[in-house]
This record gives structure tokens, C-alpha cells and sequence, in this order.
């Protein structure tokens, strides 16, 4: 029976691996790469080859890795692998050539070449894109900080932020200026926004979470070039919005009217794209006018009704009423008093101010990661703003492949092996903090936001941690410390997960051992109160008088029968000796005579 089992196994995997030989055809070549392009919304990615398996997720708009293919009688199912920001998904999508688009391709000599200047983890992504776009170029941008560094410099004095309302509480920083621990609340600003955590900072920051053909245009650079925008470009970015039916203003007519008009000739005069400048009027005023692009809005004292600023330049504030008051007084100031001269002297601004001074990809613009001592120099807060003005330029370039585009990609000096995935999404706090870390010999004093501090150790010792309520320590239990420098990581672990270091410079004169507690050190109770001593005042009335050489007189007949206090002989002793004796009685006697000469 055993024997029968044996060979039945044996046969079934020979009939699967025919099977598999006879229908299904693997695409991963060293030559070749073979791309999804996913055009259409909601395409189930199930765990196998057809409908009866269950659906992994869903699908819009993206584009995948092709594993294999497999023929069931007339259907086509493609094997493909992605990252969805979380994790790598490996799954089935059926073919149907109205939204699934099969691209392969065979990498040249030449791209390849260009492709080295790039670190191995964007080769793949970039590959599929050169499949389907050959006449874009991949510029790689070095950039002198590490990626952990940028990211750093992003999470502090709340740069970087995202909706308070609609996000995640995991999506939120708890650092510097972003949450008030005396009150256990964050800090929100403009009514709705709240800082970004650094976990989502980084995920919009990684440059390879965004190499798709939705995404990448994030990083096209964006000046203007005649040759391929044009006039019918702007105009499908605008469609569905106000802009799209033009407007009328006797005060305005060089332009006919049209929005596109006004967009095409400010890209003539600032040398920027005016798909860029159509996309961000779109991005900042939304598809419908609003009181910052009316020309009615009034104001307190009518100051400034007819005025425009279509790129909410300046607009600032700590809530709605003064963003806008803000961004109509800088349109004040501009004489931008109608809509061309607004987007026309916007633009001429932004060239100024962004695109000429390197700022020239909507990444830079939002991560000056060029110029970090000038990091208030950025276009948004949002933490998403540049990777949504990405996928909104994308839409103008949909169905043409052949425009020739320039995309500069951020390569940082160091970047992590493992790409920054989107952060969880749950209620639980990012509140990777200490409360306290204290030992003796540690310098400076503790202070939550400072992640590196001395100790100077002579022995064995202990160091005590105190996360903050609902955190916990990660890290080790004990260090064992060699004689010199040592250098040692502190770990504090968050409600959702995520982990602080808090690094120690250990310098110990001998070999030892650093015992990490989280039980708080025993505090010495206070030292007794030492009773006062005022020479002279045997009574203990605070003053020196007559009454006092009576008392110790008193004592020195009969100590027994007379004694003084405590106290009183401390007193007594006026000139220290130990003893009580009439020298004591003639110093006071000389000071009752005339205490400035013989003071006591």
C-alpha cells in the first residue's frame, strides 16, 4: 500500500510538471523583461490561474512584473509580481487586451550602460519604463546626504505633513513641535493638518516607490520645450474644471478668455512646462473657483476685491482665513489684479524661485534635499504634494509614448537595501521616546529629542531607561564593554511597531558590564535638617544678651543640676575649642561691650 502511494506521487508530479511545460511560458530571461501595464481600474490579482481562486487585491493603474504566462482553452492568465507599498505580491491577472498592456523587452547595450549610474535596486523599475517610454531619459542626480539624513531633516519643526482628519494616527510624527505631551495632543495646524510621521516622510522621500508610469512624473524636469507641449496638452489637464469654459472679464481680454491661452503664454515668458503650470493651478485651487482665484473676494476693508493669486503663492497661515488673506495680499503686492497677469507673473515666480535656482522637478520643490540649510525654501507641507502632482501631470502624457521626456532621479550617498514601504495604517502612536535615560557619568542630561550622549564608566554599572507611557524598551538587557571607546544603541519600541536608537559613546577605563534597567533607581531619602548654630545664644531666642553668660555661668556651678541644651553648649562654645570654660563667658562679656570691635 505504501508502495502504490509512493508511485501515485511520484505520477501526479510528473503530470503537473507537463502540465506546467505544456501551458505555461516563463518570461524571466537575463535578457528579456516583460511588463504588465495595468490601464484600467479594480483588475483582480488572484493566487492562481482563474476565477475560482480568491482575490489578493485590486489593481488600477499601475504596472507589474510578468513571472509566466498560462493558457486555459481561449483565456490568458499572466503570473506577475509588484511592491503594493507594503510588501512584494505575487499573483494572477487575466488578460484582456482592452486594459492589460504586455510589453517585452530586451535590454540594449547602451541603457544598460546608463543604468549602472543608478543603484541596483532601481535597475528593474527603470527597465520596464525604457520597454514602454524608449525615448525617455533617466538622468541620475546625486545628491550629497544620506537618505537617512534627508529624512531626519524632514521630520523636525513640522515641514512635512498630512491630514489630520482622514489619516492614520500611525501616520503621525510625535517629534519636535508636532505633539504637546502636557496635554497629549498633537499640534494642528490650518484646522486640519498635523505633522507626518518620519515612516511616511520616507515613504514619499524613496525615489523607488515611484518608478511606475503613473508616478515617475514627479521627477520630470520641467521646463518648457515647444516640440511636444502645446496648447491640446493643456487642455486635457484642465477639462472637468473651472478653467476648462475660459472666462470673461472686459479688463482681460488679450487672451480671448482662455485659460490654455493665458497657461501657454506664461510658459513662453517663464520658461516653464504649461502642463506644469496647469497641473499645479489644478493641484493648489481644486477643479471649481475658489475665493482665492474669484476676483470678489473683498476682504475686511475691501482691500482686495479683484485681485488673483492662482498658485497660492504666499499663503500661509494658522487656519483657512489666513492662508487666504495671506495669498490675496501677496497678490496685492504683485499687481496681479487679473488672471492673466496672476498665472502669467506666478509663473514667472516659480521659475525664479524654483526651477532656476534647481528646484526643477516637483521633488525637488517639495524635498530641497540640494540645500539643506534651506529647507524652509520648499513649495508644500503636504507630505504627498509631489507624487499627486505627479500622477496629475501623468494623465496629460496617458496615451502618448513617444514624446521625448527628461526625468531627474534623486540617487542619495547611502541608500537603505529595502525600500521604504508606505506605513501601517492603524490608531496606534508612533511614540518611539524615552521619558528618561539616566546613569551616573552620563552627559548631557537627558532630553527626549537628543539621540546621542556620553558615559564615562570606571566598572560594572547599570543605565536606567524609561520609555514614555505605552512604548517599551527593545533593546539589549546588558552591554558587555571593552576597555576604550564602545559605541552602544539604546532601543525604544512604539505602540505601532516602529523603533528610536538613542546612541551611547561608552568610554570605560577597564573591561565591564552596562545592565540596562527599566526599574527605577532607589532615591536617597533627604539628609536630616542640621540644626542652626548662632555662637553666643545659649537660650535659643536668636538674640545674645546678659541671659546667656547667666546660663552658661549656671552650668559651669552645676552642669547636672543647670545644663544647657544641646544646642545651648554648641552655642556656648564661642571660640571652638570643644569646651565650655570662662574664656567662652569673657569673649561674650568683650562683644556685649562693643560687638563691631570684638565681633564674635
Amino acid at each position: 500500500m505504501k508502495s502504490f502511494k509512493k508511485s501515485l506521487s511520484v505520477f501526479l508530479a510528473v503530470v503537473l510538471l507537463l502540465t506546467s511545460a505544456l501551458y505555461s511560458c516563463n518570461f524571466t530571461s537575463a535578457a528579456t523583461v516583460t511588463t504588465a501595464y495595468i490601464e484600467g481600474d479594480n483588475v483582480n490579482v488572484r493566487t492562481g490561474p482563474a476565477t475560482t481562486f480568491p482575490v489578493i487585491e485590486k489593481l488600477s493603474y499601475t504596472s507589474a512584473t510578468v513571472l509566466s504566462s498560462v493558457q486555459t482553452g481561449d483565456s490568458i492568465w499572466y503570473q506577475i509580481t509588484y511592491h503594493n507599498g507594503t510588501q512584494q505580491v505575487t499573483g494572477y491577472i487575466f488578460y484582456d487586451p482592452s486594459y492589460i498592456r504586455i510589453v517585452t523587452y530586451n535590454p540594449d547595450g547602451d541603457f544598460e550602460t546608463k543604468l549602472q549610474a543608478f543603484p541596483a535596486s532601481y535597475h528593474n523599475a527603470l527597465r520596464s519604463l525604457h520597454a514602454a517610454y524608449p525615448n525617455w531619459d533617466f538622468i541620475p542626480d546625486p545628491v550629497a546626504m544620506t537618505f537617512d539624513e534627508a529624512v531626519a531633516l524632514q521630520s523636525i519643526n513640522m515641514r512635512k505633513q498630512t491630514s489630520f482628519s482622514s489619516d492614520a494616527i500611525s501616520w503621525l510624527s510625535m517629534g519636535p513641535g508636532a505633539f504637546d505631551w502636557s496635554k497629549n495632543e498633537w499640534v494642528v495646524t490650518n484646522g486640519n493638518w498635523a505633522a507626518a510621521s518620519r515612516e511616511l516622510i520616507a515613504y514619499y522621500m524613496d525615489p523607488r516607490n515611484f518608478l511606475n508610469s503613473s508616478e515617475i512624473y514627479m521627477f520630470l524636469q520641467q521646463g518648457y520645450n515647444p516640440a511636444v507641449q502645446n496648447e491640446a496638452g493643456v487642455l486635457k489637464i484642465i477639462k472637468g474644471t473651472f478653467m476648462e469654459n475660459g472666462y470673461n472679464d472686459p479688463n482681460d481680454t488679450a487672451y480671448g478668455g482662455s485659460y490654455a491661452k493665458v497657461i501657454m503664454a506664461a510658459a513662453q515668458s517663464s520658461g516653464v512646462s504649461p502642463y506644469i503650470l496647469a497641473s499645479k493651478i489644478r493641484q493648489e485651487i481644486g477643479t471649481s473657483v475658489s475665493n482665492m482665484v474669484s476676483g470678489v473676494y473683498t476682504g475686511a476693508n475691501n482691500e482686495y476685491y479683484g485681485y488673483y493669486n492662482f498658485f497660492n503663492i504666499g499663503a500661509s497661515g494658522g487656519d483657512a482665513s489666513a492662508v487666504l488673506l495671506n495669498g490675496l495680499k501677496r497678490a496685492k503686492q504683485e499687481n496681479w489684479n487679473t488672471r492673466s497677469a496672476a498665472i502669467i507673473g506666478g509663473a514667472k515666480f516659480l521659475s525664479n524661485n524654483y526651477i532656476s535656482s534647481g528646484q526643477d522637478t516637483y521633488y525637488y520643490q517639495d524635498f530641497n534635499v540640494h540645500n539643506p540649510d534651506r529647507l524652509w525654501h520648499q513649495y508644500a507641507q503636504a507630505v504627498h504634494d509631489a507624487r499627486s502632482k505627479g500622477v496629475s501631470l501623468a494623465k496629460t502624457y496617458q496615451d502618448a509614448t513617444d514624446f521625448v521626456l527628461n526625468f531627474k532621479i534623486p540617487v542619495f550617498s547611502s541608500m537603505p537595501d529595502v525600500v521604504s514601504n508606505q506605513p501601517i495604517k492603524n490608531s496606534y502612536k508612533n511614540n518611539y521616546y524615552f521619558e528618561n535615560i539616566s546613569a551616573i557619568g552620563l552627559t548631557p542630561s537627558f532630553s527626549m529629542y537628543n539621540y546621542s550622549y556620553d558615559l564615562y564608566l570606571n566598572g560594572d554599572a547599570s543605565i536606567y531607561v524609561k520609555p514614555v507611557v505605552n512604548a517599551s524598551y527593545a533593546g539589549q538587557p546588558y552591554f558587555n564593554i571593552n576597555a576604550g571607546y564602545n559605541l552602544i544603541s539604546l532601543k525604544v519600541s512604539a505602540e505601532t511597531g516602529y523603533v528610536t536608537n538613542y546612541f551611547i559613546n561608552v568610554f570605560a577605563d577597564t573591561a565591564c558590564k552596562l545592565t540596562v534597567t527599566t526599574v527605577s533607581p532607589p532615591v536617597e531619602p533627604p539628609a536630616p535638617p542640621q540644626p542652626t548654630y548662632n555662637k553666643g545664644d545659649t537660650n535659643n531666642d536668636g538674640n545674645i544678651t546678659a541671659s546667656d553668660i547667666g546660663l552658661i555661668i549656671w552650668h559651669l556651678y552645676d552642669s547636672n543640676k543647670y545644663g544647657l541644651s544641646s544646642s545651648g553648649k554648641r552655642n556656648a562654645d564661642v571660640n571652638n575649642d570643644g569646651k565650655i570654660t570662662a574664656a567662652d563667658i569673657g569673649l561674650l562679656v568683650w562683644y556685649l561691650y562693643d560687638p563691631i570691635k570684638y565681633p564674635l
